[in-house]
């Protein structure tokens, strides 16, 4: 309810400007697959903008969109009108992506479904445990940044979308010189936040989010603190990187360089973690190789994080004419990660926005079984586990 009354105040106020500029895009996938989805599906979304230039430099804009549910059914109801089943709702739905912002060359004031300042402006290295910048489901961000040419920064509060209650504050800084790069990123969250037992890791449910607001939850719990500094020098891309997770109490120092080779870029990384840590795993490493030279685009990855390693192998041609068959196996030793399967996609691009997918995932986890969301290294596919077709429009 808060957001649909904030969206019809921003639409109001835009209204009232003959010149707004308003802008109507989307995209829908027609799809069979025969194993996650169980048959036919349809997923479709439509965004409306709306932009108007204001006085002295200002620009407002706002974004909301809408989603089309294919699904089972709605609520059930007994002849009283209490409900007995919740189902979910067909037709269109309201997204919870509303966005609204007022901005200029220098300055920009944003609400809404967007990131955090501090993942915006710190440049860490992969794979860092301290790493706990957080993002939960049913979320808005409220954000102020600023751009003074080699200096950028912004600063964020994070608000439950269900109860309005602030949850979390946190910023990010980013200064470029001729030589050398630094950012630097803080966060402060609800303590009730995080999950007992398990440091670190912190629990994506509003019911917890309301509970730790209800016993008195202050922004005193999960607070990290990143900094890292950069260069590039003789092709090579360096950067060193720290984080201290204060109610976790663990720390994260790492290395991670990038060269170019022609058309291979070899990218390393070594993090040290502190030894106090729960799983009494020290050190994380890996390497990756990527390769592109005409048709053919390669890429291999390891990691290994104390002892549990984790790799992918893809390759992708293109065929020509839009045709592109790309084709990997993705495995490692955490369940928790839905992202093991070999894969084979073949797309082609019939050219205005469209194009056909087909598609087959061979889940080699239980969490990759259960999900639409196997991604891949090469593409940026999200697939389903099984076999798919789907047909992909854009307006």
């Amino acid at each position: 309810m808060k957001n649909i009354l904030l969206s019809s105040a921003a639409i109001a106020l835009l209204a009232g400007a003959a010149s707004a500029e308003i802008t109507w895009t989307g995209d829908a996938e027609l799809g069979y697959n025969d194993d996650f989805e169980d048959g036919f599906y349809i997923d479709a979304d439509l965004d409306v903008t709306a932009t108007q230039e204001l006085n002295n430099g200002w620009t407002a804009s706002l974004t909301f969109g809408f989603e089309l549910n294919d699904t089972n059914g709605g609520n059930v109801y007994d002849p009283f009108g209490a409900l007995v089943s919740e189902g979910d709702e067909d037709g269109f739905n309201a997204d919870d992506n509303l966005t609204v912002s007022v901005y200029n060359d220098m300055f920009s004031f944003t609400y809404g479904d967007i990131e955090y300042a501090a993942v915006s402006y710190w440049k860490g290295v992969s794979d860092m445990e301290a790493n706990d910048f957080s993002e939960y489901d049913d979320e808005s961000v409220l954000r102020v940044d600023v751009d003074y040419g080699m200096y950028k920064g912004g600063i964020s509060a994070t608000v439950d979308n269900e109860t309005g209650d602030l949850y979390g504050l946190n910023l990010g800084v980013q200064a470029d010189f001729d030589m050398f790069y630094v950012s630097f990123a803080y966060q402060e969250e609800d303590d009730d936040l995080l999950a007992v037992g398990i440091p670190g890791n912190t629990v994506q449910d509003t019911d917890v989010l309301a509970n730790a607001d209800a016993n008195g939850g202050d922004l005193d719990g999960s607070e990290i603190y990143a900094l890292a500094v950069g260069t590039n020098y003789a092709g090579a891309d360096i950067r060193l990187a720290y984080v201290s997770n204060e109610t976790a109490d663990i720390d994260s120092l790492g290395l991670q360089v990038s060269y170019p080779v022609g058309p291979v870029t070899l990218t390393g990384y070594y993090v040290s973690e502190s030894d106090d840590r729960s799983w009494g795993k020290d050190e994380t490493y890996g390497l990756t190789a990527a390769y592109e030279d005409g048709p053919i685009t390669l890429l291999a990855h390891y990691e290994d994080f104390g002892g549990e390693e984790e790799y992918n192998v893809e390759g992708a041609y293109d065929f020509g004419m839009g045709l592109v068959v790309t084709a990997g196996y993705i495995d490692g030793d955490d369940n928790g990660d839905n992202d093991f399967a070999s894969y084979i996609v073949a797309e082609y691009d019939l050219g205005g926005g469209a194009s056909f997918l087909a598609s087959y995932a061979d889940a080699n986890s239980d969490a990759a079984k259960e999900t639409d969301d196997i991604d891949t290294g090469l593409g940026g596919y999200e697939l389903y586990s099984g076999a798919t077709m789907a047909l992909t429009l854009e307006f």
